[in-house]
């Protein structure tokens, strides 16, 4: 890791970032503390529990790899795992990323990857990855939607097996009758309770009714009045649809009418074309190959004609040419004014002129004018990326695929004649049995026939878990939750983010597949808070880039699912925490730049 570390910042202390602490950091977190669950005796041998919500020094450490993503616009991701791959490799299959940078490459030349369906599109390499093996990422999103048509199927079995008469329950016939009867009504669920769970399909059905209301919508003096109100209206019932919970829908509508009433129309227009672009290739554009290539083509050019440079001389050359082709080919489709790519490509030729005219005056040698053009021309790209950030909550390809899956179509059908079957045995068997006991019978049925479609649900992934708060020198509270005083609580957090395992995830450590028992554990949800030091820790990797390239502070995780409930509130997971140090190894600040 050290060697790692020392080539990518030299690359990258000749990057100027959009957002002080744009780019990959990588660390160690060293747990030392944890949640003491056994209740020992005092000395009187009377039971006393230790507080379980401040974890106790341990005898030994626990070590865990963090990988964490600040991109241009200061937003933070956590990763499990990331490659170090290179856009302009020869195709030679031999060369490493070490070799590239020994060879004078740099970051222009690379990119951080955290999908593998997208390694194809890279020439043949070894390139540098990156993991973390303490981290994996289950979509919930996809367990929460089955679950809650799967709730919808129990509560109409529930009621059908209340309503049906003594008589017609009292032969093996008349259930099954009731039990067809009631798959029949659920067989047209597909049609609407199923496809609300495609938010991909639903999101892209409003951004079509939307686009004629984008300047009615930033005409609207505020969010509840005139077209503002009623899209905003049609935007949260898209966000009650399902219980995948789609905000761009709102969000798009906020940020139209915000950007319309402080700017300019176009700005507007910007603002929603921002979450129109849901694969975010605006994005992945100006932090790829196109991009760093005509960047760096501009960048020589100007070097040796600084005293006459124009854009519009640089708008001839060939790379150039290409990228503003691409950045035209980025613009949402339908969308009157969709401008983020080719402003941040104006801007780049405007910065690389500005540099080399301002290099020419000083009298500077061409390769330091080229070095500074470069370096101009890719902080405008990174500004124009970070001008207009993207959505970071749409559905995953892994999520998608799922719910508009044959088996998914199918659990509404599926899971009512499990559901349906044992609410009515349950009456027959159990007359007395509660409404309660009967929907208990039910939606084990239910889930139990639905084994395989919940497996399925368990292996939707993310490749990358997005994080609220701020990622920076002195954001949160880095104090131990044991050195605090009594009565006194942690103050705000710097970053926080949950982790959900699902039950039926290959992962999962309950489950062992050869044990008949354990063919499915317990979901398992780690809530994951990290404050920062307000000043580096001394010995850290000198300074680069706006003078931070070393972060330390205290992690903490909550864990729910390993352990029962803790407290008297049966409310306090297992709760762990450590010291942490995290050193930039990179200053990109798009993922998956094309």
């Amino acid at each position: 890791m050290k060697k790692t570390i020392i080539w990518m910042t030299a690359l990258t202390a000749m990057v100027s970032l959009a957002d002080p602490y744009t780019g990959l950091w990588v660390g160690t977190v060293s747990l030392r503390a944890v949640s003491e669950v056994s209740i020992p005796l005092d000395e009187n041998n009377v039971p006393v529990a230790p507080d379980p919500t401040k974890p106790t020094a341990t005898g030994d450490r626990a070590d865990l790899t963090v990988i964490l993503h600040v991109n241009d616009a200061g937003q933070v991701s956590l990763l499990k795992d990331v490659a170090i791959v290179n856009r302009n490799l020869s195709g030679d299959p031999s060369a490493t990323a070490a070799d590239i940078a020994a060879a004078g490459s740099d970051e222009g030349s690379l990119s951080l990857v955290t999908d593998p369906a997208l390694y194809a599109e890279y020439p043949m390499q070894k390139a540098l990855r990156t993991a973390s093996v303490v981290f994996d990422f289950g979509d919930a999103r996809a367990t929460r939607v089955l679950d809650e048509l799967v709730d919808h199927v129990v509560n109409l079995a529930k009621v059908k097996a209340e309503q049906a008469s003594d008589s017609a329950i009292a032969t093996a016939a008349g259930r099954n009758q009731l039990v067809e009867d009631a798959v029949a009504e659920v067989n047209g669920w597909p049609a609407d309770i199923v496809a609300a769970a495609d938010a991909a399909a639903s999101y892209a059905v409003f951004l079509d009714s939307v686009k004629g209301g984008i300047p009615a919508i930033a005409a609207s003096a505020a969010l509840t009045t005139g077209s503002a109100w009623t899209f905003f209206q049609s935007a949260t019932n898209l966000y009650r649809a399902s219980s995948f919970k789609d905000t761009r829908a709102m969000d798009l509508v906020r940020a139209v009418q915000a950007a319309g009433t402080a700017h300019a129309l176009s700005n507007a227009w910007n603002a929603a074309a921002a979450l129109a672009d849901v694969d975010a290739t605006a994005l992945r554009l100006l932090s790829g190959k196109v991009a760093g290539d005509a960047v760096a083509e501009a960048a020589r050019y100007a070097s040796t004609n600084a005293a006459t440079v124009t854009s519009g001389a640089l708008q001839t050359l060939p790379g150039v040419q290409a990228l503003i082709a691409a950045a035209l080919a980025s613009k949402v489709a339908g969308y009157a004014v969709d401008s983020r790519a080719t402003d941040a490509v104006d801007g780049a030729l405007a910065r690389i002129v500005a540099a080399a005219r301002a290099g020419h005056a000083a009298d500077k040698a061409p390769a330091m004018i080229e070095q500074e053009a470069l370096a101009a021309g890719r902080a405008a790209l990174a500004a124009g990326a970070a001008s207009w950030p993207g959505t970071r909550s749409a559905p995953t390809t892994d999520y998608t695929a799922f719910v508009r899956s044959a088996a998914f179509a199918q659990v509404p059908a599926t899971a009512m004649r499990a559901a349906a079957a044992a609410a009515l045995s349950e009456r027959v068997q159990n007359p007395l049995a509660s409404q309660g006991a009967v929907g208990a019978v039910a939606k084990a049925a239910a889930v139990n026939a639905l084994q395989a479609v919940y497996s399925a649900a368990a292996r939707a992934m993310l490749n990358e878990l997005p994080l609220e708060g701020t990622f920076g020198l002195g954001s949160g509270d880095p104090r131990f939750a044991a050195a605090l005083p009594a009565g006194e609580t942690l103050g705000a957090a710097g970053l926080t983010g949950q982790i959900f395992l699902p039950a039926n995830h290959p992962t999962n450590p309950f489950r062992h597949r050869r044990h008949p028992d354990h063919t499915s554990g317990f979901d398992i949800t780690r809530n994951i808070r990290i404050d920062f030091d307000a000043e580096q820790e001394e010995g850290g990797i000198p300074s680069v880039t706006r003078g931070v390239s070393t972060v330390s502070g205290l992690y903490r995780e909550e864990v729910f699912g390993l352990h029962k409930p803790l407290g008297a509130g049966k409310d306090v997971g297992l709760r762990t925490e450590g010291r942490f140090q995290l050193n930039r190894v990179s200053a990109i600040g798009t993922l998956n730049g094309k």
